[in-house]
């Protein structure tokens, strides 16, 4: 009897979908990234900031007319609100998802471009990747903020798509991590933080790292590769010592 009245519900649910799902959905993008910034708005205002180098973006920025940031995705939650100063550039996957980030990110600021790391968008990548490229060579003082474990994980392996970029604009990489000493821990993949008010804040920069010149040889970047992985994963583990 459970697997008929199963099926009945799917049929149902089919049905109901093309007549509700649309208006729904554009009610949430609509609404969602303004809950989002209200709440974060929330967080800052009743939460002490401290800056333990993220003060530094200006200065590296100008120096080096733009750089690569890499942070990893469990901050996910509190990107837009925390890096808006930086007024960055980034990558969003297409989808209804990724739609509902864009209008987030750029609510806050950013400049996005479209086709991240979702399973339909992976031949897309490459088109979007090259874009980033020209567009950082053509733009002063860009600043891309990357997420480099996303969208999928594995979790804090670093990907090599923001080295990439680096390499290829011969701009310098930055380390980034903010962290609250209250979090709530949600059950995600990338074991994402939403902070609490009432808070203390913490904003890191670690950097500059140059990507090797000779990085074109596929056993130097992986090499790099790996050091980028191994500071994050370290500058990660000192955020969380109060």
């Amino acid at each position: 009897m459970e697997a008929p009245r199963r099926s009945l519900f799917k049929r149902i649910r089919r049905r109901l979908h093309p007549i509700f799902g649309p208006p729904l959905l554009a009610l949430a993008q609509a609404i969602v990234p303004r809950l989002y910034v209200a709440y974060m708005w929330l967080v800052w205002k009743t939460s002490r900031v401290e800056d333990c180098g993220y003060g530094r973006v200006p200065a590296l920025r100008d120096e080096h007319n733009g750089f690569v940031g890499l942070l990893w995705h469990e901050e996910v939650f509190s990107v837009a609100w925390d890096y808006r100063a930086m007024r960055p550039h980034t990558l969003a996957s297409v989808g209804d998802s990724g739609e509902m980030i864009t209008r987030l990110l750029e609510l806050c600021g950013y400049v996005v471009f479209r086709g991240g790391s979702s399973k339909r968008a992976s031949r897309r990548r490459g088109f979007v990747l090259a874009a980033m490229v020209s567009h950082m060579k053509t733009t002063d003082r860009v600043i891309y903020g990357m997420t480099v474990d996303g969208s999928y994980g594995p979790y804090h392996e670093v990907k090599p798509g923001a080295l990439m970029i680096a390499l290829k604009c011969k701009k310098p990489i930055v380390l980034v991590r903010t962290w609250a000493k209250r979090n709530l821990h949600l059950p995600t993949w990338d074991r994402m933080v939403v902070p609490l008010p009432f808070n203390h804040i913490r904003q890191f920069l670690r950097g500059p790292f140059f990507v090797p010149a000779d990085a074109s040889d596929p056993a130097v970047f992986e090499r790099f590769r790996l050091e980028m992985q191994n500071e994050l994963a370290s500058l990660a583990e000192e955020s969380k010592v109060w």
